[in-house]
């Protein structure tokens, strides 16, 4: 019964789609990919070359802010107020108001958009405490949420719905929408100013909606197998090949470089082709304090600074742009390393003698990389990952002998995915500092060595008009 439900649906909605003005190819197919634990999927049923139409969809059956029920003189009433509110959550309204209309247009679509997420929003607190120290917990964002929705939803007068109604809704449009320019304007102003960033970023020289768009939320992702993107034309929004796809394979969007941590906030599901964009974050206040101890470096010569000292040091550090309130340590690539520019940068500043701070506040810029990398910085980030390591109740080694076992409930099995892979980034950060062996002059040690490494000239930094981004130096 479930199956011959399953297949009506879909068969519904294909029949739906043509209806709709949606152009497919004779040489794809929705499929049923339950077997993998993935839902629907497209697959070729013939050779695509590259750039070659796979489907395309007219904006009239695009579900957003401008297709949504405001035909309907019973709701329209409340139209002003959903165009007020930040994207996410007006959308969120109008897939609430579509499901309870008997009428619908969007009924076959929202018939097969899922009912069971693995999103971190569902997870109960045993489930999220495997997550250990990983630092996706605290964007999770559904207290806030709830907020939002008791908040700006209620006052509409949507019938019969409740919070957990909304959660479902809002986490839907946050694995499925997508970012569209709207036809032919480009004027940036955002729909609202209600915890935007929650789903949505804009473009700066165009207006964006976000927009359900049927068939094309259907394709998975992969970050190695991506074939297919939406190029979002005037008229009709086109999923095409970027490659040339054989019959029988698959057809893959992308979701971007995201770390499986945020690919299992965002998506519920975790990935191994997502494994090389894995981060860790340092937190830079949690950082900070261990500078004040006596005990977090013991064995370096490293005296503690007084807050006074520490607060002079982040000072320059925020007018040279590179403070930060968390730093991402990631797997070194071949256009960035493993620890991030600023944060080396924000080390080696506190570990300035007084004499060179001084210095450094009358120069124009910060050295090159090459100088920050002294022997006694690459000590202090070898402690300071040790200690963040240390805040997972398990080892790397621990966790891959978990996931060998092989049974695992699936939840636990991503989370323990999740904080693997974090600890390996740990891992090669470590690695990385290590390898540090810059001259320690400048450095509050004892010590008194001759500078060595590359980088003879100063880089030059322009006055900052706002916080640069974390890893940006080149």
């Amino acid at each position: 019964m479930e199956v011959d439900d399953f297949e009506t649906k879909t068969n519904h909605f294909l029949s739906w789609l043509r209806f709709q003005g949606v152009v497919l190819s004779p040489k794809m197919a929705l499929v049923d990919l339950r077997s993998s634990g993935r839902g629907r999927g497209v697959v070729a049923t013939g050779d695509f070359e590259s750039d070659e139409l796979i489907f395309s969809v007219p904006r009239s059956a695009v579900l957003n802010l401008n297709t949504g029920f405001f035909d309907s003189s019973s709701v329209s009433n409340i139209e002003f107020k959903i165009r007020n509110l930040a994207s996410w959550l007006a959308l969120t309204a109008i897939i609430l108001g579509e499901s309870r209309r008997p009428d619908s247009k969007w009924a076959p679509y929202l018939a097969i958009l899922p009912r069971q997420l693995h999103n971190l929003t569902f997870w109960s607190d045993a489930e999220l405490s495997e997550l250990q120290a990983s630092k996706v917990v605290s964007k999770i964002g559904k207290s806030g949420a709830e907020e939002f929705f008791s908040r700006c939803l209620a006052p509409l007068g949507l019938t019969d719905y409740n919070i957990e109604e909304c959660h479902k809704v809002a986490s839907i449009i946050m694995s499925y929408a997508f970012d569209i320019p709207e036809e032919n304007t480009t004027v940036d102003e955002k729909s609202g100013d209600e915890g935007e960033d929650l789903v949505s970023d804009d473009e700066e020289d165009e207006k964006i909606l976000l927009s359900m768009i049927p068939l094309a939320d259907m394709l998975n992702a992969d970050a190695e197998r991506n074939n297919a993107r939406l190029c979002c034309g005037n008229k009709d929004l086109e999923m095409r090949s970027i490659k040339n796809i054989a019959a029988g394979e698959e057809i893959f969007n992308d979701y971007g470089q995201l770390p499986r941590s945020d690919l299992l906030r965002r998506y519920g599901y975790v990935s191994e082709t997502y494994a090389p964009h894995d981060v860790t974050e340092i937190i830079t206040q949690e950082m900070l304090s261990l500078f004040l101890s006596k005990e977090a470096f013991q064995g370096l010569n490293l005296s503690p600074l007084s807050q006074g000292q520490l607060d002079s040091r982040v000072e320059l550090a925020e007018r040279e742009g590179i403070f930060d309130d968390s730093y991402d340590l990631s797997h070194p690539g071949p256009e960035r390393p493993s620890i991030p520019d600023e944060l080396l940068a924000l080390i080696y500043l506190i570990l300035l003698d007084d004499q060179s701070l001084k210095a450094l506040c009358d120069s124009d810029g910060l050295p090159s990389r090459s100088k920050l990398c002294t022997e006694v910085v690459g000590q202090v980030l070898v402690t300071v990952i040790q200690l963040r390591e240390k805040e997972y109740a398990t080892s790397l080694e621990e966790d891959e002998t978990l996931l060998s076992t092989g049974n695992l409930p699936h939840r636990i099995a991503m989370a323990v995915q999740v904080r693997l892979g974090e600890k390996a980034v740990l891992r090669a950060a470590i690695s990385e500092a290590i390898t540090f062996t810059g001259s320690n002059k400048r450095m509050r040690l004892g010590g008194k060595n001759d500078l060595v490494g590359e980088g003879k000239g100063k880089r030059s930094i322009e006055e900052p008009t706002g916080p640069k981004k974390k890893g940006r130096f080149r």
